[in-house]
């Protein structure tokens, strides 16, 4: 026993510092943090010879995404207070969630081909996961289906739903596709002016 009533084996082990499990816990979130990226929406870039690099969130990118997310959430905002209903449906809701994929379609096909470059990331996260994304509200689908089947119209309501989500589908498909022949079209008349 030492002086101060503790035994050996207690006064050689360190007192300072925090506890294991939370240093081995700490360094695997740290290198768990190095190699993923940290949004889905911000895409893996590559370094010269083709390495993967996680892309960061950075305050730039949540202000673009801000920014596009509220002018499009006032377009579904005007957009579904101009629109008529229909059987207690609005039909903005409607619109919204069928041309908005359909725009995304084409802006993120139109992105998807060439090198990534700051302007192409900036305007994929203002226009596509800002504005495109907060005009198409799936949340307002779900409450115009609510409202629909407590008005006494469940199958309206469920076929509704389904429909809006199958058109949705459609018009990406549609959008992806438009895009792709557009750029062969515009890559056909560079050519044939270049010769």
């Amino acid at each position: 026993m030492t002086g101060d009533n503790r035994s050996v084996e207690e006064s050689e082990q360190p007192q300072h510092g925090p506890p294991r499990w939370w240093r081995r816990f700490s360094r695997l979130w740290r290198r768990s943090r190095a190699l993923l990226p940290m949004h889905s929406d911000v895409e893996v870039t590559r370094t010269v010879v083709g390495v993967p690099v996680a892309v960061r969130i950075r305050p730039s990118y949540l202000a673009l995404a801000a920014a596009g997310g509220a002018l499009g959430a006032l377009a579904r905002f005007g957009l579904t207070l101009i629109a008529p209903m229909w059987q207690s449906l609005s039909v903005g809701t409607a619109a919204v969630n069928i041309l908005g994929p359909f725009f995304l379609g084409m802006l993120l096909q139109s992105l998807s081909e060439g090198t990534e470059t700051a302007r192409r990331r900036s305007l994929r996260l203002m226009v596509g996961v800002g504005f495109l994304g907060a005009l198409t509200s799936y949340a307002e689908l779900a409450l115009d289906i609510v409202s629909v089947a407590e008005h006494g119209n469940p199958v309206l309501a469920v076929s509704y739903g389904l429909v809006t989500i199958v058109l949705g589908a459609l018009a990406t498909w549609l959008g992806i596709f438009a895009a792709a022949r557009w750029r062969r079209r515009i890559g056909k008349r560079t050519a044939v002016v270049a010769q």
